[in-house]
C-alpha cells in the first residue's frame, strides 16, 4: 500500500496545514501541523496531538485511510469498531472535521505563553504562542468546548473537543485576525479538494503515479511572506523548505499539467538571487539561507522543458529566466576560480547538492566534472534564449563559453579512464573515484568525444553502478558505500535523471530505458522516498518527497511516448 498515512502526510495544494504521523514507537501520535517557518525548527510546526475517544472517555485506536482529498479514519474499542472520523481541508487554513459517535480531541502541545480566551463577540480561540498560530474552532453540527488550567500568565493542558452522534466542526489557522468562520461542510471542502486534484493531477495510471501526482500537489505551499510565489516544498514530514536545485527537478515533474506552477518553482528561488548571482540554499515563506548554495542545474533543466514544448513559457517568462541564469553562471565562473584558466569549484558538499559525497571526505573546495557539465548546459540555454530574443552577440558570447568550460574540464579532470574530482588546493591528492559524478559529461552529448564516452560507458559497467534497483550513488564494490549513507550509496531521483538523460543525449536508449524502468518498478515497491538502499530497494529516510515524484513521473511520460514502440 503506497498511500501509507504513517509515511505520507494528509495535506492540500497551497496550504500549510497538514496532518501526519510524528514520534517514535509508543509516542508516535497523529498531529495537526502548520509547516511554515522551515525546517530548522525543532517542532516542525506542530501545534496539537489528535486523539479520540468514545463516550465514557476511552481511548480509541485509530486505523487511518489516506485519500487525496480527505484523511478518513476508523476508531476501535479493541476489536469492535465503534465510531468513524474524518478530516478534510477547505478554503484557506481551515481543518474540517467529521464523526460520528465519538469525540476528537487536539491538545495543544505547549509552550510558554499558550492560553486560550473568548473574544468580545464569545467566540473561543487558542493561542499556540509558540508556533505564532491562533486555532479559531467552529461548529455547524455536534458540540465543541474548551479547557486549559489557567498558570498565573499562560495555561496549561489547552483542548480543543468536539463531540457528537453527528459532527461537522472544525479548526480555522490564522496568524492574526480570524477569517469568518465557513459556511462550506465537511462534504463541501471535500468534493472541492476531489474537484481540485483531479483537474490538476496527469494522466498517468496506477496508485504510484497517483501518489506522485499526490505529493507535488500536496506538498506544495502558497505564496506568502518570502515566499513569492507557490512553492512546492520537498516534504510535508520533515523537509519543509524548497531548496534551490530541487526546485528544478519538481519543475520538471509538473511543466506538463502545470507550466505556471512549473515557472514558478524557478521564481521562488530566482527572486532571491544576490546581486553576485549567488543563490540561496534554500527558502521558506520566514526567509532564505544563503550559508550554501546548489548545482546549476537550472539552465539544463529549462532546456528539456522547451526540448519538448518551445511554448511552454511565456515570453516575459523566457526573458526573466534569461537574465537569472546569465547572472548565475557569471557567479560560478567569477567567484569560485582562481583565473578564467581553471575550473569553478564546490566550497562544500552541501553545494554540490551531494552532502556527503566520498569526493568531500577530504574537505573542500573540489572541482569536478558535473559543475562545468551543468555551466555549459547553462551557457547553452542562455545562448538559445538570446537566439529567440534576436540578441546575437549574446549568442556568440556564450557559445563560446560552452566550448571554453568543455576545453577545460577535458584538459584538466579527464585522466584517461574518467573524469577525476581534485582538492583545489591540493590537485595531486587522489580523491575517491567510486562515485557516480564522474558520469555527469554523458550529459554534454555530441561534444563529448566518442572515445571519452566509449571509455566511461565501460567504467561505468566495470563498476556495477546500476544495481537492480537503478544508479547507485556510489558504487556497491567502494570502501565508502554505505546502504543508508545518503549520497554514498542509496538511489537518489536527481541523480538517476541525471544519468538517464546523458544516456540519452549519447543515444544510449537501450540503457536508458534500462534504468527508468528499474525506477518506476522501485517506486511503485518502496514509495515516493527520499533516496532508496541500492541494493534492497527500501526507501529510506523521508518517505514523501517532491523530486521523487517528478521522476517518477517524467520517467513514465518517457515511456509511454518516446519509447513507446520499443518496450
Amino acid at each position: 500500500m503506497l498511500f501509507d498515512f504513517d509515511k505520507v502526510p494528509f495535506s492540500k495544494h497551497q496550504r500549510f496545514t497538514t496532518l501526519s504521523m510524528m514520534g517514535e514507537g509508543t509516542d508516535r501520535a497523529l498531529y495537526l501541523r502548520y509547516v511554515a517557518g522551515g525546517d530548522e525548527r525543532p517542532s516542525l510546526g506542530k501545534l496539537s496531538r489528535v486523539r479520540f475517544e468514545d463516550e465514557a472517555g476511552h481511548d480509541l485506536s485509530p486505523k487511518y485511510d489516506l485519500t487525496p482529498a480527505a484523511l478518513k479514519v476508523s476508531l476501535f474499542n479493541g476489536a469492535e469498531q465503534v465510531g468513524i472520523a474524518a478530516f478534510a481541508i477547505g478554503e484557506g487554513e481551515t481543518l474540517h472535521v467529521k464523526a460520528e459517535n465519538i469525540a476528537v480531541i487536539f491538545a495543544l502541545e505547549g509552550s510558554r505563553y499558550d492560553y486560550a480566551y473568548k473574544t468580545a463577540h464569545g467566540a473561543d480561540c487558542v493561542v499556540a504562542a509558540g508556533e505564532n498560530l491562533r486555532l479559531t474552532p467552529f461548529v455547524h453540527q455536534g458540540q465543541m468546548n474548551v479547557s486549559g488550567q489557567w498558570r498565573r500568565d499562560h495555561a496549561d493542558n489547552v483542548e480543543l473537543r468536539f463531540a457528537g452522534t453527528m459532527l461537522d466542526a472544525g479548526i480555522m489557522l490564522h496568524e492574526r485576525l480570524a477569517p469568518k468562520a465557513p459556511t462550506a461542510s465537511f462534504e463541501d471542502a471535500q468534493a472541492q479538494s476531489v474537484i481540485a486534484f483531479e483537474a490538476w493531477r496527469t494522466a498517468d495510471k496506477g496508485e504510484a503515479a497517483l501518489l506522485a501526482n499526490y505529493l507535488l500537489w500536496a506538498n506544495c505551499v502558497p505564496k506568502r511572506g518570502y515566499l513569492t510565489a507557490p512553492a512546492i516544498y520537498m516534504s510535508k514530514n520533515h523537509m519543509i523548505n524548497i531548496w534551490s536545485w530541487d526546485n528544478a527537478f519538481s519543475a520538471l515533474g509538473v511543466v506538463e499539467n502545470d507550466p505556471q506552477l512549473a515557472f514558478d518553482q524557478f521564481a521562488a528561488i530566482f527572486d532571491h538571487q544576490d546581486e553576485s548571482g549567488l543563490l540561496p540554499d534554500f527558502v521558506h515563506d520566514k526567509g532564505a539561507s544563503y550559508s550554501f548554495t546548489k548545482p546549476p542545474v537550472h539552465g539544463w533543466a529549462i532546456s528539456l522543458m522547451l526540448q519538448r514544448n518551445p511554448d511552454i513559457f511565456t515570453e516575459p517568462q523566457l526573458a526573466y529566466l534569461r537574465e537569472k541564469l546569465a547572472r548565475q553562471f557569471n557567479y560560478w565562473m567569477e567567484h569560485t576560480r582562481a583565473d578564467e584558466h581553471s575550473l569553478p569549484s564546490y566550497a562544500h558538499g552541501n553545494d554540490s547538492g551531494w552532502d556527503n559525497a566520498s569526493f568531500f571526505a577530504e574537505g573542500g573546495p573540489v572541482i569536478g566534472p558535473d559543475l562545468p557539465t551543468f555551466l555549459a548546459h547553462t551557457a547553452r540555454t542562455i545562448a538559445h534564449l538570446a537566439k529567440r530574443a534576436g540578441d546575437i552577440s549574446q549568442v556568440a558570447e556564450f557559445t563560446q563559453h560552452e566550448d571554453q568550460l568543455i576545453s577545460i574540464l577535458l584538459s584538466q579532470l579527464w585522466d584517461g579512464n574518467t573524469f577525476q574530482v581534485r582538492l583545489v588546493h591540493n590537485q595531486a591528492k587522489p580523491l575517491p573515484d567510486q562515485s557516480l559524478i564522474q558520469f555527469m559529461p554523458l550529459l554534454l552529448g555530441d561534444k563529448l568525444p566518442t572515445e571519452i564516452t566509449a571509455k566511461l560507458l565501460q567504467r561505468f559497467d566495470e563498476l556495477g553502478m546500476v544495481t537492480a534497483w537503478g544508479p547507485a550513488t556510489e558504487s556497491p564494490s567502494s570502501t565508502f558505500y554505505e546502504a543508508d549513507g545518503y549520497w554514498r550509496g542509496p538511489i537518489w531521483a536527481p541523480t538517476t535523471l541525471l544519468i538517464v538523460e546523458g544516456l540519452l543525449a549519447q543515444n544510449e536508449r537501450k540503457r536508458a530505458r534500462e534504468i527508468m524502468q528499474k525506477y518506476q518498478h522501485l517506486c511503485e515497491t518502496s514509495g515516493m522516498a527520499e533516496n532508496f538502499d541500492a541494493l534492497s530497494g527500501a526507501g529510506l529516510r523521508d518517505k514523501a518527497f517532491a523530486w521523487t515524484s517528478a521522476v517518477y513521473l517524467r520517467f513514465a511520460q518517457l515511456l509511454a511516448n518516446d519509447f513507446g514502440e520499443e518496450i
